[in-house]
């Protein structure tokens, strides 16, 4: 007989890793997402006028602007949290249900993959 492996992942273990490119907005304290209109180059080339931008700007508030700037690809979900706590402090609470929101609609929307803790 064969047994599933139900061992639970932690969520906050892993490490976001973007699949997007952002920019910093006038204000130096939040950021806006550079999204792909059409992710083909086929697509891109033909299908978007000559003098629109190939690429959707998502703004984010202060909240997600830091956390989606704390992406390296070596930072944990945890030790962003805990970054969020001491920059913003008692105003980001509750730290570790937003972050976890937050980097699951990106995950949703194929803005970020996630890989393991070593």
């Amino acid at each position: 007989m064969f047994f599933k492996n139900n061992k639970k992942e932690n969520f906050l273990e892993f490490i976001p890793i973007s699949r997007i490119e952002y920019k910093q907005n006038e204000d130096n304290e939040t950021i806006s997402l550079l999204i792909p209109r059409f992710r083909s180059e086929f697509m891109q080339k033909y299908f978007i006028p000559k003098d629109k931008s190939k690429y959707i700007n998502a703004n984010l508030d202060k909240f997600g602007s830091f956390a989606f700037t704390q992406i390296d690809g070596k930072t944990t979900l945890l030790q962003i949290c805990e970054k969020m706590k001491e920059h913003f402090g008692e105003e980001v609470e509750p730290v570790y249900e937003r972050v976890s929101k937050f980097f699951g609609h990106l995950y949703r929307y194929s803005l970020i993959d996630f890989v393991k803790k070593l």
